[in-house]
């Protein structure tokens, strides 16, 4: 876009005024950004010697943790597959209530020991920043 006016002393630009002044592009020129040669530069040996051990600690438990739920998932998807096909079949009988009574008991369990994990992080503000942090980038590589 051009601006309506292009005299020194007019006001007038691209979007009208605000404040009586000018207002410009809102997005930069692409021409202007300056994107790294390639993705891997981030994560060179300075960036990791920059950062806590909070940081490192947090990357390698979210990498790992997220590998661990696709295992878990799939053990436990084929273990609930193979439970119904043995009820299907009339090979087992499952006690579904008995299941339920298990899994409210591991909820409540869960949401102690819950609340005790915010207590702690909230004593240990700053590292656990800095643990979830690496975390989310571990969560993501």
């Amino acid at each position: 876009m051009k601006p309506e006016s292009t005299s020194p002393g007019s006001r007038v630009a691209w979007g009208g005024l605000v404040a009586g002044l000018p207002l410009g592009p809102l997005r930069a020129d692409p021409a202007d950004v300056v994107a790294p040669e390639e993705a891997g530069s981030l994560f060179n040996e300075a960036f990791f010697l920059r950062l806590g051990f909070s940081f490192i600690v947090g990357l390698a438990a979210g990498f790992a943790l997220k590998v661990a739920f696709k295992v878990a998932l799939v053990v436990i998807g084929i273990a609930l597959v193979g439970v119904f096909a043995l009820q299907y079949a009339g090979l087992a009988e499952v006690d579904w209530s008995g299941v339920e009574l298990h899994y409210d008991t591991g909820a409540d369990w869960l949401g102690t020991q819950g609340g005790a994990l915010l207590d702690f992080m909230g004593r240990n503000l700053p590292s656990v920043a800095s643990f979830l942090a690496g975390l989310a980038v571990g969560l993501k590589l």
